[in-house]
């Protein structure tokens, strides 16, 4: 099954539960105990995927009217899911007088349900629950609760939710935000932001999510933030791997008035669209005469950072000329091959005859990240290129 037009993978837990639900009447109390494991062990996110797919096996539920003792609000759970409204309203009937903790989530999905009767049933139950007792579930649901916001049945009783959550689940959610659920901790964080933006976009850039950190450059550059705000977080974009989050920072920069300095720092970003980006802000200020100066200075001094050399090369593969080929040369032979490959680069550009004249420096390089700057030049003694590396 396909999730149902819900945009979720098919739920792994679906074929678990039939096969318990096909072996109810050969052993009810085993059956009943496996169910019950199967959805107290289950994610809320896993939770709306089995609802959206359990709708779609063609037998009921009628003969499972109760389940045996303990167990019964498992089935209740189940049942709240069946295709028929009846059967549902029966089943959110028997989890409303259930004092536990566990009918939350299913309580939370029938906010969204088509008959009225069981959202009236859910929500009533649900109102007796939101204390702050429970807001440490509410956290875990999150992943549910963003997906039921964006449903207009369900909206209602979701305000009270929030405020909840913003008035005393401020430690809940940090504990969701260090939730080792990617959903949770990514929820967590959202809702976090609401509340203590700046400490949760340096949450985001501190975990080892790239959806997060694309997240986080977005409310870092906010409107709704206020500049003290944003220049406290740009660093967090500007350190990032991520070229794309560089940019977002330096289009904040960009905008502000004494953003200058930033913009010619990014002007040596290891990545050329990001350069070509501060260039043009800069342009844009009145430096029309800034490039290439910038790049030939950089390389100035002896002992350059790798990352600088070609950030510099890299500006001066755009701009450079003829003049700046002597530079360029001194790092034909530098100790890392990712220096050495700009270089070759920067110098194909800037004089092609200049390569042709030391093809052979190039062919006995011993990197293949280098020699394919060979291009269609044919190695000395026409014996083609060296095999790449191994």
């Amino acid at each position: 099954m396909s999730g149902s037009g819900t945009g979720l993978p098919p739920s792994m837990l679906l074929g678990s539960v039939v096969h318990v639900v096909l072996s109810w009447d050969e052993e009810p109390a085993l059956a009943a105990r496996r169910l019950d494991s199967l959805l107290r062990q289950a994610t809320p996110a896993e939770l709306v995927r089995l609802e959206a797919d359990y709708r779609g096996r063609r037998y009921g539920l009628g003969s499972l009217v109760h389940g045996p003792g303990r167990y019964a609000v498992a089935l209740a759970a189940l049942k709240s899911f069946d295709r028929s409204g009846y059967v549902r309203e029966a089943g959110v009937a028997e989890l409303a007088d259930c004092p536990e903790p566990f009918p939350v989530p299913f309580l939370l999905l029938r906010l969204n349900d088509p008959v009225g009767e069981v959202r009236s049933l859910a929500q009533e139950a649900l109102t007796t629950r939101l204390a702050p007792e429970h807001v440490d579930l509410l956290v875990r649901a999150l992943p549910m609760l963003d997906r039921l916001s964006r449903r207009r049945r369900a909206g209602g009783l979701l305000a009270v939710v929030e405020d909840l959550l913003h008035r005393d689940g401020g430690e809940a959610l940090w504990e969701g935000a260090r939730s080792s659920d990617p959903l949770v901790r990514a929820c967590s964080l959202r809702w976090l932001a609401r509340i203590e933006p700046v400490a949760s976009v340096r949450a985001a850039f501190a975990a080892r999510d790239p959806a997060l950190w694309r997240w986080a450059a977005r409310v870092a550059t906010s409107s709704r933030l206020t500049a003290a705000q944003q220049n406290d977080l740009l660093p967090c974009l500007e350190d990032s791997s991520n070229p794309r989050i560089r940019r977002r920072a330096l289009r904040a920069r960009a905008r502000q008035p004494q953003g200058e300095p930033y913009l010619r720092r990014a002007m040596l970003d290891r990545d050329a669209r990001v350069r070509y980006e501060a260039r043009a802000a800069l342009y844009a200020r009145g430096h029309t005469g800034l490039a290439p100066q910038v790049y030939r200075d950089a390389l100035a001094p002896g002992d350059v950072p790798e990352g600088i050399v070609i950030a510099a090369l890299g500006g001066l593969a755009d701009l450079g000329g003829a003049c700046d080929v002597p530079r360029v040369l001194d790092f034909l032979g530098h100790r890392k091959a990712r220096v050495r490959a700009e270089a070759w680069r920067t110098l194909s550009l800037l004089d092609p005859r200049e390569v042709d004249r030391r093809v052979a420096q190039l062919a006995a390089d011993p990197s293949s990240r280098v020699r394919r700057h060979l291009g269609n030049r044919a190695a000395p003694g026409g014996e083609g290129r060296p095999a790449a590396d191994t």
